[in-house]
């Protein structure tokens, strides 16, 4: 009898677990069912080989990288790819129409899980916070990049480029690479219109400026580094190593750099038997330099709870970092290009001429240019967004969606997947610009601007959550350059006359970018 109630309740039992484990699975698909239709999304897409555990991230440490992107990531996977990083699925992008189905959607502007990975680096400001502080932020931080208040820069990026135009005079007759003189001239820049920094006390007699004190040129970025050891994702590994615990001080000194400048500021504010005198406003002293911590400090003395100190501090920090090696590198390849190709500098060159013609701006051709001088270098424009639709400074970024969209009229991609944009792809699809590995600056004349899908070209990416500061980059890439070229005439150098792009989250130019500086 007592068997016969074991065998009963042993098979009542196994049914009971084959129930259990029944419901548990209904439970996970019900619980992840958004990361399972992901990944089924993701799986009947075209894409690399995939390996255990790091995906395809080994990718971002490829040499040619940048070469794949130019050359075989359309042609090999199509408009639509998919591209694992670690254990997580993405899908690609490259044609403008999808593009801006993603970019232009305000539902769409939560960066991807990675982004984290450079708040050491960036701090979490404008690029990578989460994105009811990034609409805080943006809300707070968007006047203060208006041309009106972009105005009272101008001065501030004539007088840096005039020292490094200065610079290269001094070198005439020799083969040099222009790439550290540009990035001194936009650190000095950055220094001065966002810190504050009168960068008039600090040139040394040899014309070189001492900046040594600061730590914002000592950063170094390591997802990479990251995304191909997939323990270091872990935050507890990753605080356990010597790179963890690098990037961690770096952080802390970027911190209290930070912070001392806030605390000076506000000491002087304090000191000052006027307030409006030593904190103009940016609206109403127009001839006085300001910086954006003076804005940012005001903001916060108006709303210190939502934009207090440490948000302060973390735009600082991606203002200064950030700041560097996208318009170091799109000023350096924008000069080079002009060296390779004499018939635009000529063509530049002229256009300077003419806006800096002694009749004109009260008679002197060697003034400082004005915000209305700057605006009048079109031709100068069209070569600046030439180099960077061949050479973007940021190839790729990415994006969470929000919803579901559709993309090429039959791909659904769901809601939380991640979305990846390849600008260096897009920007050379022949559909889109002809011709596209070639420096046609004319391209981005009005009549043929207007042809092109708005979405085609993302050198400062697109829609909401585009970069706040292209305004700025542009108008502070033309002052150097144009100073330059009032100044001297760029060759290039037998054997070194071709980009050799590499990808470090940024593109730069492997071997430097080397050119021949005469005097005028």
């Amino acid at each position: 009898m007592g068997a016969v109630i074991r065998q009963i309740w042993d098979r009542n039992a196994q049914e009971l677990w084959i129930y259990v484990g029944l419901i548990a699975l209904l439970l996970a698909a019900y619980l992840f069912k958004r990361h399972i239709r992901i990944f089924w999304t993701v799986l009947k897409l075209h894409g690399p080989p995939i390996y255990p555990f790091i995906g395809n991230a080994n990718w971002l440490y490829r040499k040619d990288i940048l070469e794949v992107m130019a050359y075989k990531a359309y042609k090999d996977y199509g408009s639509i790819a998919r591209f694992w990083i670690t254990l997580i699925p993405y899908v690609v992008l490259l044609e403008p129409e999808d593009i801006q189905v993603v970019l232009a959607s305000s539902k769409n502007t939560k960066k991807i899980v990675f982004y984290r990975l450079l708040d050491n680096f960036l701090g979490k400001g404008l690029i990578t916070s989460e994105v009811d502080t990034w609409r805080t932020h943006r809300r707070v931080l968007q006047p203060a990049f208006h041309l009106s208040v972009l105005q009272k820069f101008v001065d501030s990026f004539s007088e840096c480029a005039d020292r490094l135009s200065s610079k290269l005079v001094k070198c005439a007759g020799r083969e040099l690479d222009v790439t550290g003189f540009v990035n001194d001239a936009v650190y000095e820049i950055l220094n001065e219109t966002v810190l504050g920094v009168d960068i008039a006390q600090k040139v040394r007699e040899d014309g070189t400026v001492d900046l040594d004190d600061l730590p914002f040129r000592k950063g170094q970025m390591v997802v990479p580094y990251r995304l191909i050891h997939p323990w270091l994702l872990v935050d507890w590994i990753y605080r356990l190593t010597t790179t963890g615990r690098q990037e961690k001080k770096q952080s802390q000194d970027l911190t209290a750099a930070c912070q001392r400048m806030i605390d000076e500021l506000r000491r002087k504010k304090q000191s000052s038997s006027s307030s409006e005198s030593c904190s103009p406003t940016l609206e109403n002293e127009k001839e006085k330099k300001t910086s954006l911590l003076e804005y940012m400090l005001e903001q916060s003395e108006k709303n210190p709870e939502g934009f207090g100190d440490e948000d302060i501090i973390n735009e600082c920090c991606t203002f200064m970092l950030a700041g560097q090696d996208s318009v170091g590198t799109a000023t350096a390849m924008s000069l080079f290009l002009l060296a390779k190709h004499t018939e635009w500098q000529d063509k530049c060159r002229a256009e300077l001429d003419q806006i800096f013609a002694a009749d004109s701006g009260g008679g002197d051709p060697a003034r400082p240019a004005t915000m209305q001088d700057l605006k009048a270098m079109r031709t100068l424009e069209w070569c600046i967004k030439e180099a960077l639709r061949l050479y973007p400074s940021v190839p790729l970024f990415a994006r969470t969606l929000g919803e579901d969209v559709t993309v090429a009229g039959k791909h659904v991609i769901p809601s939380g997947c991640g979305v990846i944009i390849l600008p260096y792809t897009t920007h050379r699809l022949p559909h889109h610009f002809p011709e596209p590995h070639s420096y046609r600056p004319e391209r981005f004349s009005p009549e043929n601007s207007e042809k092109r899908h708005p979405y085609a070209y993302l050198p400062f990416s697109a829609g909401p959550r585009n970069c706040i500061g292209n305004k700025f980059a542009i108008l502070e890439m033309k002052a150097m350059i144009s100073s330059i070229l009032r100044k001297c005439k760029l060759g290039t150098i037998e054997g070194k006359t071709e980009v050799k792009p590499k990808f470090r989250l940024t593109v730069r130019a492997s071997g430097g970018l080397w050119v021949t500086v005469n005097q005028r």
